[in-house]
């Protein structure tokens, strides 16, 4: 049987070959035949955009939601050990239920800036907290301190710069922040959550479609500080390592 040698030639959207006949030295002797394989581009039939690139997205957003809802969970279970949530809740099939008896979060947010809370409110507010915590920097700083690892993350973090559109999605929410912080201040509030409370009851406040509040993790911060530093005086389980 005659020798054969095989040549590939890898291109990112298709694949030539050719099969040659061969001599007992391995030269080529003749051209058995050679073809291409045409394959479909791996980009968005009307951008440019790697298709890959939408689906890291996706898992990328499915995972954040994931890690959101441990996170709620690992923080209730712990208030519900220190007491300042009640014992039910652990397991129950529809917590909110049982959280909305607490008391608005938000009008709660803003009493606990000048009154004592009863323990489980202050669970309440501690709770809601933690579910939103605000832009951080930017997009690499912000999936690189949370989710740093995460395989699409690091795919992320090795790109050599952001992209134009963040870039301009970044300036918007930092343009978009400065001016709640004014109407935060303008107002007289001294806290995120006192800003909101005085908001109508179905006012929108948080994303939702046409309406956006852009926060950034320093006000959530600072109104987590102001909290505790005002119910440590009354709630003695906020010890410095709780």
């Amino acid at each position: 049987m005659s020798k054969m040698i095989l040549g590939l030639d890898l291109g990112s959207n298709s694949i030539g070959w050719a099969l040659l006949s061969a001599d007992a030295e391995n030269q080529p002797t003749d051209i058995v035949d050679a073809g291409v394989r045409i394959f479909p581009k791996a980009v968005e039939d009307k951008t440019p955009t790697p298709k890959n690139q939408k689906r890291r997205a996706s898992r990328l957003a499915r995972r954040t939601i994931q890690r959101r809802a441990r996170r709620k969970t690992k923080l209730m279970n712990y208030l519900i050990t220190l007491g300042l949530l009640p014992e039910n809740l652990k397991g129950h099939l529809q917590p909110e239920i049982v959280l909305n008896r607490l008391g608005d979060p938000y009008s709660l947010r803003a009493k606990a800036l000048d009154s004592d809370l009863l323990p489980h409110e202050l669970g309440r507010v501690l709770l809601h907290l933690v579910q939103r915590r605000g832009f951080l920097s930017n997009k690499k700083t912000l999936l690189g301190r949370d989710m740093l690892d995460d395989p699409d993350v690091l795919a992320i973090l090795t790109e050599e710069k952001e992209e134009e559109t963040d870039i301009k999605e970044e300036t918007a929410f930092k343009a978009d922040i400065t001016q709640l912080r004014a109407e935060i201040t303008g107002g007289g509030f001294r806290t995120l959550g006192e800003y909101l409370a005085s908001k109508p009851k179905h006012e929108c406040k948080r994303n939702r479609s046409g309406e956006f509040l852009r926060t950034d993790r320093a006000m959530y911060q600072d109104e987590l500080s102001n909290i505790f530093e005002r119910q440590r005086t009354c709630h003695p389980v906020l010890s410095v390592e709780v």
